[in-house]
């Protein structure tokens, strides 16, 4: 059959001579894998940089119920986005989150709204901001509990008693902050601050996901510090 939904695109990898497979949360079915054919022919109308992860796309879905992959008939972008991928930090954090989502996303394979819609936004709010861009994923990532199931009300959910990441009253004290405000405020970190945080969210998603560390780790670090 042939719908259309939204989708958020996560990642892609190279199919055959001259097409592309896309891992995208669309806003009707979840999580999935979709093929692009063409999209990397010279002859091809239309960009592959539609595809960079985060973008945010309108798409006509040409879905089989037999086939674990389906397939993308049309695609255009539905927010323009202006900054995320040419702001080298910003394109920094993104490719981090996007592995990041990826990797918890892979037990939402049906529609799941409310998710959607704090991604969605979310993404759209990142493009904008122009203060508090090097903590937005510290302040994502905290933020997506609540739609996932295990909300963190509390900084303190994170940390076990034996916890090895444990950080210091005034970083839970700024943790605390980053939970409850909107993204675009500015928190006085240094690097070393950040990846403690950083480490720390990590180790809370992988014990309740089970998700391996992100590959990007090592590039956001190198980057934002």
């Amino acid at each position: 059959m042939i719908v259309k939904s939204k989708g958020i695109v996560l990642n892609y990898i190279k199919y055959g001579d001259t097409s592309i497979i896309a891992k995208i949360f669309t806003e009707a079915y979840g999580y999935g894998s979709y093929i692009v054919n063409s999209i990397r022919s010279r002859k091809s109308k239309k960009s592959i940089g539609y595809f960079q992860p985060f973008s945010i796309l309108d798409l006509v879905l040409y879905l089989k119920e037999s086939r674990d992959l389906q397939r993308i008939s049309e695609f255009k972008s539905h927010i323009p986005l202006h900054s995320i991928h040419q702001d080298l930090y910003k394109s920094t954090i993104t490719l981090f989150l996007s592995e990041v989502f990826s990797k918890l996303l892979q037990s939402e394979q049906s529609s799941n709204p409310s998710l959607y819609a704090f991604a969605e936004a979310s993404i759209h709010t990142f493009d904008q901001i122009r203060q508090g861009v090097a903590n937005f994923h510290i302040q994502f990532l905290l933020k997506l509990t609540s739609y996932l199931g295990f909300e963190i009300e509390n900084v303190e959910h994170l940390f076990s008693p034996t916890d090895k990441l444990m950080v210091s009253k005034d970083e839970h004290h700024l943790l605390q902050k980053m939970l409850k405000n909107p993204y675009g405020f500015s928190y006085d970190l240094n690097g070393s601050i950040r990846g403690r945080m950083i480490d720390a969210i990590l180790s809370f998603y992988e014990h309740h996901l089970h998700i391996s560390k992100p590959k990007s780790l090592k590039v956001i670090r190198s980057i934002l510090n």
